[in-house]
């Protein structure tokens, strides 16, 4: 009874954090620059929903990482539903401790991107960052796709 109960909160979790990623990734933020007149605002107004985000994200992929140990452990799933959230948990701290707070300095060194030209160093730099943040975002909606299927099948 207490596993199936693990097994839907580890589905919760798992639903609520992709839901957040795709709406964030997909609606919010397209949304918000296209909609807002520099991107300089917008970026800070993504940036404070990212931040808040990776909160949700410590959240649920903690609370799955423990309900996952314990279904590997007492149920026989595979280790890949302990495993996984893991991984997200570890992409996610490191892009918010070490992707963001190096886009921050740059915005702050830079000012406004808007008025920043695109061969500066700083705004190249900037870019490069932002597209690795991108990939790791993806990467973690990515690697939710197996946990779906891995609890659908049990």
């Amino acid at each position: 009874m207490y596993l199936n109960i693990l097994l839907y909160i580890y589905s919760l979790c798992l639903s609520i954090f992709f839901g957040s990623s795709i709406f964030i990734g997909y609606i919010a933020a397209p949304y918000i620059f296209k909609t807002l007149k520099s991107r300089h605002e917008a970026g800070n107004m993504v940036g404070t929903l990212l931040g808040k985000f990776s909160i949700l994200g410590y959240i649920t992929q903690g609370v799955m990482i423990f309900a996952g140990y314990i279904l590997y452990a007492k149920n026989d799933a595979v280790l890949s539903i302990f495993v996984l959230p893991l991984i997200i948990l570890i992409i996610l701290l490191f892009s918010e401790n070490f992707i963001s707070k190096k886009l921050n300095i740059l915005k702050q060194q830079m000012g406004s991107i808007d008025e920043t030209p695109q061969d500066d160093p700083k705004r190249k730099g900037f870019n490069s960052l932002h597209k690795w943040s991108i990939k790791l975002f993806l990467l973690n909606e990515l690697l939710c796709l197996p946990l779906f299927y891995l609890i659908l099948i049990k």
